[in-house]
């Protein structure tokens, strides 16, 4: 395994932060969307409030995982996930080294 320098590891928390923070946005947008969706005789308030609750059930779990991206020995492991889910880009893993690019690479076998 690939061992991050300091700085390395200080770029990749913010990189991470930033994926995290992009990954609460849409979500939030997802739920914004949900409220805003129209009631009927189908579709009613006791509805929509079980999604509301099942994706937060749901949303929670997944930002707890995420915040396990910033330990150290998952550093490269979220990166490569925030990366193959899209919540960071090329650009922000721009400043990183060649050595932690190959490795995200590597375990993205892209």
């Amino acid at each position: 395994m690939v061992e991050l320098s300091k700085e390395d590891k200080r770029l990749a928390k913010d990189i991470i932060h930033k994926g995290i923070l992009h990954r609460h946005a849409q979500w939030q947008n997802e739920l914004r969307k949900l409220l805003e969706k129209p009631l009927n005789e189908k579709y009613n308030e006791y509805d929509r409030s079980m999604q509301i609750t099942d994706k937060a059930r749901k949303f929670y779990k997944e930002a707890m995982e995420m915040e396990e991206y910033t330990r150290n020995s998952m550093l490269l492991a979220g990166l490569a996930n925030l990366y193959y889910r899209k919540y960071v880009t090329d650009e922000d893993l721009s400043d990183l080294s060649d050595q932690v690019k190959q490795a995200i690479d590597l375990l993205l076998s892209r």
